[in-house]
């Protein structure tokens, strides 16, 4: 049925070669994003949770939560493998059945065919740079904020000494300062707090002693004194107490950018975080940041790539593709990662530019699908 509507559909600017590649190449994409996408989840993210429940009775739900916000971003690396992998069984499929041959005998040639293939790998690029800079992101960091709270209930942050840090509440304003003289990870000696929650009055707590409860997810505050102090900085009233329940963010160790924290970045987040360490001339950053930037200005095109090398591994590999064309196609992706983790590590260290670290394995991968595309042809 839904074949049928798609032929009858009116299509003013489509040809029928063009839908007929497009309904050939739709299944094997839904297919291969499939499969691919169970075995990544499989193994980049099940079988850690997996060992959590085991280990730390972590809650199922918990845990189908964690992987459907792990989802987006599994759907970006497995988007351009599954278009090899349709574009690999369509070719072998029409050379197998003879419509190669076909529509050679037509005139139809296969630059002319490669357009809606290309036209239908730039729409999956499309969406991959839109999952990239919007759903990707927000998820993730819900993803690692799901696991972090999980695990605090279980584990002690660091030992520290004079440890000082803002709460943020809107328009990015300061609402808390805190300070402590000493924090072991589950308590904290030597307490002050200044609290700019209320625009007419600053209050100033200073306390013995704070313990952290994991379950309640607040700081019970003891032996401590609370000072109200007006605009004009006169105190109008002092309040002690022996114990009072505080709901105030666990300290963190650091408020800076971790390098292995860049990845998850989106472009807009990458570029306002390249123009701050610009200002800090923190060179080792904006390495980094620049190279992140071009990887995420070129991932979305690997698609392309991948739909190029299919066409020509594709058309080549005639009578074994349909035995081999699976393994070809994990084959080519594997080299084609490989060789752009490589680059990438190149380009942290300095021996390559950000831009030539980034795009360098798609113009491998171009120059290798034009080779076997070219000879093809002939």
């Amino acid at each position: 049925m839904a074949r049928l509507v798609w032929r009858r559909f009116p299509w003013p600017w489509v040809t029928l070669i063009d839908r007929y590649l497009w309904w050939s190449l739709l299944p094997s994409f839904i297919f291969a994003a499939a499969v691919f996408t169970a075995l990544a989840l499989s193994v980049g993210t099940v079988f850690d949770l997996v060992r959590q429940v085991a280990e730390a009775q972590m809650p199922f739900s918990l845990v189908l939560r964690i992987i459907w916000l792990q989802l987006p971003y599994v759907l970006t690396l497995v988007f351009p493998m599954a278009i090899l992998l349709a574009v690999l069984s369509t070719m072998g499929r029409l050379v197998e059945d003879g419509e190669w041959t076909a529509l050679r005998s037509v005139g139809i040639s296969l630059y002319r065919l490669l357009i809606p293939l290309i036209l239908f790998a730039l729409l999956v690029s499309g969406i991959t740079a839109l999952l990239n800079e919007t759903w990707v992101p927000l998820a993730r960091y819900q993803s690692e904020q799901l696991m972090a709270s999980f695990l605090r209930q279980e584990n002690f942050v660091a030992p520290a000494d004079d440890i000082f840090y803002p709460e943020y509440g809107p328009n990015n304003t300061v609402r808390r300062l805190y300070y402590a003289r000493r924090f072991d990870g589950l308590n904290m000696q030597g307490l002050t707090v200044l609290d700019f929650s209320q625009p007419d009055l600053t209050q100033v707590i200073n306390a013995e002693s704070a313990q952290w409860n994991s379950q309640a997810h607040t700081w019970r505050i003891s032996n401590g004194i609370v000072y109200l102090i007006s605009q004009l900085g006169d105190v109008r009233d002092t309040l002690q107490f022996e114990q009072q329940q505080l709901t105030i963010p666990r300290p963190s160790q650091t408020t800076d950018l971790l390098l292995t924290e860049i990845r998850e970045l989106s472009i807009v987040q990458t570029r306002r975080a390249l123009k701050k360490a610009i200002d800090q001339r923190d060179r080792e950053l904006q390495r980094a940041l620049n190279v992140h930037l071009q990887q995420s200005y070129a991932q979305p095109f690997l698609a392309v790539v991948f739909a190029l090398m299919g066409v020509g591994f594709g058309l080549s590999q005639r009578q074994r593709l349909g035995r081999q064309g699976f393994g070809l196609g994990v084959g080519v992706i594997f080299g084609q990662y490989v060789l752009t983790y490589l680059t990438a590590a190149m380009g942290m260290i300095g021996w390559l530019t950000p831009l030539l670290s980034a795009w360098l394995p798609h113009g491998i991968g171009i120059g290798v699908a034009t080779l076997l595309i070219v000879r093809v042809n002939r």
